[in-house]
């Protein structure tokens, strides 16, 4: 058997040792550091019956953008604390339980402000969290798109709205015309459902974020040394 010799030995060793590793990257989608806190009980606001999509959070426009191609894994909702009286009139004004899901939604060249739903999870049901910061894992994750968006579908209603913040704070709903009607059901939900968002509502911040793993990248390998 022939012999390698030590040196040689030795720069493989080290070659190895410096090989570069590609490790996915984790991102929090929509996550901000200002301390914003939902509202309920007191100057009760809730996002009934639509889909909800963050388009400013201070000087970041569209917070909830996948920045790059992966699966989102989790999500996270800061949910209001809620009196039984108050519970019990969004339940028998708005459909039921509060529940949520979370829907990916891919923009659409036109019309102006239209997204395609191109994934979304199971119906959550958030009621027993009221009062608290929840995580939700996902069992099955979602393959996201460099670009897509991540937004909150409300078939009931939800108490994840920050109130009365800065004019540099506002969401979009999937609502066709009139904003004020909140009691037509427009939860963008189904698979392929395109529509135009034309509900901006300002000063106000739906409290939500999701876990993006990004997928992660082979390192560049070094070129080829030429031999002498």
């Amino acid at each position: 058997m022939k012999r390698i010799p030590l040196g040689v030995a030795l720069a493989v060793c080290l070659l190895g040792a410096a090989a570069s590793t590609a490790s996915a990257k984790m991102y929090e989608l929509g996550a901000t550091s200002d301390g914003t806190s939902v509202s309920c009980p007191d100057n009760c606001f809730v996002v009934t019956r639509t889909t909800a999509m963050q388009v400013r959070s201070g000087a970041v426009r569209y917070p909830t953008t996948v920045p790059k191609s992966g699966r989102i894994v989790a999500f996270t909702l800061q949910l209001g604390s809620l009196t039984d009286r108050q519970i019990h009139f969004f339940n028998s004004t708005y459909g039921g339980t509060s529940r949520v899901q979370l829907t990916l939604l891919r923009p659409q060249a036109t019309p102006k402000r239209s997204f395609q739903v191109v994934a979304t999870t199971g119906i959550f049901k958030i009621q027993p969290f009221f009062g608290t910061t929840v995580q939700f894992p996902l069992k099955t994750t979602l393959a996201a798109r460099k670009g897509d968006i991540v937004a909150l579908s409300v078939p009931t209603w939800a108490p994840v709205l920050a109130v009365n913040l800065p004019q540099e704070n506002g969401w979009r709903a999937s609502r066709a015309s009139d904003c004020n009607n909140l009691l037509t059901q427009t939860a963008q939900t189904a698979l392929g459902d395109s529509t135009q968002y034309r509900c901006l509502y300002q000063t106000a911040r739906v409290t939500y974020t999701a876990t993006l793993i990004a997928t992660p990248v082979p390192p560049r390998q070094p070129a080829a040394t030429r031999r002498r």
